[in-house]
Formats: C-alpha cells, structure tokens, sequence
C-alpha cells in the first residue's frame, strides 16, 4: 500500500490507495488545512452521515515513527470540505476537484513529480510541528473550557430566569459558583467604576433599559411620616454580563 504525499502552496494530504484502488485521505492532514482543531469531533459527524461504525485505519512510517492515521474516503472528503467555513476551504476543495482527483482517475495517481525521500521526511517535520502546536492550542482551549465550566452552568442556569435579587446576594453567588472573591462594598464599587451604578448606587437609565437591573420601590411609614426607599437589584442578564466581566478582569490580570 503505497502513501503519496500531495502537496502545493500550504497544501499538503497524505493518500493511499485502498483495495479496490479508490484514494483514502489522511483525516488529520485535512483537519490541518482546513483549521480544524478536534478531530475526534470530525470523526464523529462523519460516522453520524455516513451511518458506519468506524472509519478506515492505516499505519505507515512518518519519518519519526510509524503511527496510525484516520483515512477517510472521497465521499467523506467532500462532506468535510462542503462544512467547513475555513478561509481555505475553497483553494482546498478546487485543488483536489481540478487537479488531484482527476489525475489520480486518469494516471492512477497524481500528476506532480514525487517527492525525495528527503523532502518526504522535510514534510513530516512540517506536519509533525502543525500537529504539536494544534494540540498545544486545543489544550488550553480545554482548559479554558474547564475553567469556565462553573460560569457556563451558572448562566445556563439564570439565563431565562424573570427574578432580580440584591448586589448583596449576587455577591455570594460569585463566590460560591465561581469563586470570585468579592464581597458586598467591593462589588458595589465594581460597579460604580465600570458606569452600571451611580454615586448613590442607582443604576443608569441605560442599564434598566439593558435590562441589567431592577429598582423596586418600597414606602416605609415612619415616626416622621411615610419615606420612599428605593432597592437596586440585578436581573439574570446583568448578572451573567457582569460575572464575565469580572472573570475577563482576573483573566488579564494572571
């Protein structure tokens, strides 16, 4: 089973031959071109469209190691290019549909004078260090996904909620859900800083239209005659803004 290494501009894909002689792809290689960081993901969807159990595997000697590798057929090509919205989707599928397909059906391969041994081994570094740091940047996509997890469930929670409840009480959901550590008078204060509250901790007409906040006015009857107590409260949009604000803020400041 031979591997052929396709290549022009920043365009690259690993191709065998199956037993019945039609191209198999390499699914990292494509995932590569095409900006896409989870594989795992595109392996899934291709399995959900095409109804299979599994996909094609195939080792072969990538210069530093033989290793196993996801190869998808010219069908499953095509619903991977046809769904991706990568800047290079384009040039990518016009490439393989003018130039690499229809060789390999007339010559039984592709058209290009095949690369040395040298250069095949030039491209396996190259791929091997667009793979590390792909992972490096899905790593901390992960992590970040982690670190967000209790912000994402807390405004998945409040998200559609109608209630309104006390700065006060807003303080204490920030550190139990996601252990901000900010209390009642510095939280007041946050607010105020960043133009949601004003000097006498009255939201701004812009932030009750927003829809951040809640004034409720009470009358309290007094030894001195009635008074007119004014109570801010902020409702579940103004809440997840302002935990993603507060998160953004310690985020920059690490």
């Amino acid at each position: 089973m031979n591997l052929e290494i396709f290549k022009k501009d920043n365009l690259a894909v690993r191709v065998i031959k199956d037993e019945n002689n039609e191209p198999l792809f390499c699914l990292s290689d494509v995932c590569k071109i095409l900006d896409i960081q989870n594989t795992t993901d595109v392996k899934n969807a291709i399995l959900r469209e095409f109804e299979l159990s599994r996909l094609n595997l195939h080792s072969f000697d990538t210069g530093f190691g033989v290793k196993e590798f996801t190869m998808i057929d010219e069908a499953q090509l095509y619903y991977v290019m046809n769904n991706s919205r990568s800047k290079n989707a384009k040039p990518f599928r016009m490439w393989v549909n003018k130039e690499v397909l229809p060789s390999i059906r007339k010559n039984g391969n592709y058209g290009f004078k095949p690369l040395t041994h040298k250069e095949a081994l030039l491209l396996g570094l190259e791929l091997l260090e667009k793979n590390e740091k792909l992972e490096l940047e899905n790593k901390s996509l992960k992590e970040k996904e982690l670190e967000n997890a209790p912000l994402i469930h807390f405004a998945n929670r409040i998200k559609d909620t109608n209630d309104a409840i006390l700065i006060r009480d807003f303080a204490k959901i920030l550190y139990q859900k996601n252990k901000i550590e900010i209390g009642e008078k510095r939280l007041f204060a946050f607010l105020r800083d960043n133009g949601f509250l004003m000097s006498d901790n009255k939201p701004y007409q812009k932030c009750i239209e927003q829809g951040l906040f809640k004034v409720s006015e009470t009358t309290i009857s007094t030894i001195n005659g009635d008074r007119l107590v004014s109570t801010t409260k902020i409702t579940g949009k103004g809440q997840i803004k302002i935990a993603n604000l507060l998160l953004e803020r310690i985020n920059h400041a690490v």
